[in-house]
């Protein structure tokens, strides 16, 4: 009779699995290709830089089948119609660099946490969100993205890199021997090495490829960032090579010094962070046309906010002033976090960069000098061009994935009401109206 106490949690852990998912499957089967008709007062264009007024979005199943003048797009009959009329719509907004798994707890936490971090940034209007690195999750974020585009759960569009590739160092591989499975990161040395992991990322699905190619860092007296390298050049171009063999995106976590120098040579297609990136590096990211995404959620533990504001230099600071320059100079800057899953924590270090306040980064990089249709710009076309998918988002218009968001202000005015979204639509599924909830309650 033992079996049978040893099979009954288990039948219960079945059966509670079961009531799970058959809810999202039936909510998966429901959809139909009724035709959605959202009544738009305003819309951000991106391209132009304008909003254009009285608009018209049809949808139909996932897609944009229609966008435009009220006057021009007719709503058809039986169409579910949507009023946005006193909010501004914009597309969906992206970021560019955001983790949604640390290495805390086992798998089955993991799981949890990913798709918790994911929905509270889709609920704050980030309908596609770009994963840069597990962080000790291991492939959860793979696995997040498989069952999001089944539709067993409802969730944003993920790009993910699994884990992070690395070399042995002692930051980057502090665990044992006998705990390999638990290392954050995949570790390789040597060019063939850095092949094979590269393959073996590509083999379990990965979008894009996230390496390191910077490490610890120290403050000399007058300012300057020091770091250290961490693959050599040749390892960095045999990765590169091989990822880009299978179609696969490379981005780097690169700070400044040869590091930076190294990655820009061997042909990465995205720089993260740049904290440190000098004159020279700013020059080759103009020649080279390379796109700069420059995290600052992460880093906000370093602003005059906190303890280390009585720390002669920072990383805030730098990254403040480095970021300023590439943007008088002209280079690519996308939008990307450094959000990470409760509580707010990067391999145990704590910041101030929860899931759901990206669009506080939108005010800073006002203050730091840019137009508000330039941040706009940041999160949505620039975005999507980093990521290869400027045909599928970050604009509305026909053809394009029905991903939108909107906000009761004009954020050209204020751009502070990127912090205010009040509707958010993926892929033609509502994901929050917060608009028909007031009216509902005025009436």
């Amino acid at each position: 009779m033992k079996w049978k106490s040893v099979l009954r949690p288990r039948l219960r852990l079945v059966t509670i699995a079961g009531a799970l998912v058959i809810p999202a499957v039936v909510w998966a089967q429901a959809q139909t290709a009724q035709v959605i008709a959202v009544r738009a007062g305003r819309v951000f264009d991106p391209r132009s830089g304008t909003n254009v007024t009285n608009q018209v979005v049809l949808i139909t199943s996932e897609r944009i089948s229609d966008a435009g003048p009220a006057d021009r797009v007719q709503i058809p009959a039986g169409a579910r119609v949507i009023d946005l009329s006193q909010a501004t719509v914009l597309p969906g907004l992206i970021d560019g660099h955001l983790h949604l798994t640390d290495a805390a707890g086992g798998l089955q936490h993991q799981m949890m946490v990913a798709l918790y971090s994911a929905t509270q940034s889709l609920n704050a209007g980030f309908t596609t969100q770009v994963v840069m690195g597990s962080h000790g999750g291991g492939y959860a974020d793979v696995e997040l993205r498989k069952a999001i585009e089944s539709r067993l759960v409802r969730g944003p569009r993920l790009l993910v890199a699994g884990p992070v590739l690395d070399i042995t160092t002692p930051g980057n591989d502090t665990f044992p021997l006998d705990f390999k499975p638990f290392r954050p990161n995949i570790v390789a040395n040597g060019p063939e090495a850095m092949r094979a992991a590269v393959r073996e990322l590509a083999h379990y699905g990965v979008d894009h490829i996230k390496m390191t190619t910077t490490g610890p860092f120290v403050f000399k007296p007058n300012g300057d960032m020091v770091n250290q390298a961490l693959p050599s050049l040749e390892e960095l171009k045999a990765a590169v090579d091989e990822a880009h063999r299978r179609g696969l995106f490379v981005a780097t976590h690169s700070y400044g010094g040869d590091g930076l120098k190294w990655a820009l040579e061997a042909g990465v297609d995205d720089i993260q962070h740049a904290v440190a990136a000098d004159d020279a590096d700013i020059k080759m990211f103009l020649q080279k046309n390379l796109p700069v995404t420059a995290t600052i959620l992460d880093m906000r533990q370093d602003e005059p906010g906190d303890l280390r504001r009585f720390a002669p230099h920072s990383r805030w600071r730098l990254m403040e002033q480095t970021w300023k320059k590439m943007l008088a100079a002209g280079v690519r800057l996308g939008f990307g976090s450094g959000a990470a899953p409760p509580p707010g924590r990067v391999f145990n270090q704590a910041c101030n960069c929860s899931h759901g306040v990206q669009a506080e980064m939108f005010p800073i990089f006002v203050q730091w000098g840019a137009t508000p249709v330039y941040t706009l710009r940041m999160a949505t076309t620039v975005n999507a061009a980093i990521i290869r998918m400027q045909d599928s988002v970050g604009t509305i218009e026909k053809g394009k994935y029905a991903d939108l968001i909107a906000v009761a202000g004009d954020p050209l005015q204020d751009i502070t009401e990127m912090q205010r979204v009040t509707f958010v639509m993926k892929g033609g599924e509502v994901v929050r109206n917060d608009v028909a909830a007031r009216a509902m309650s005025s009436r």
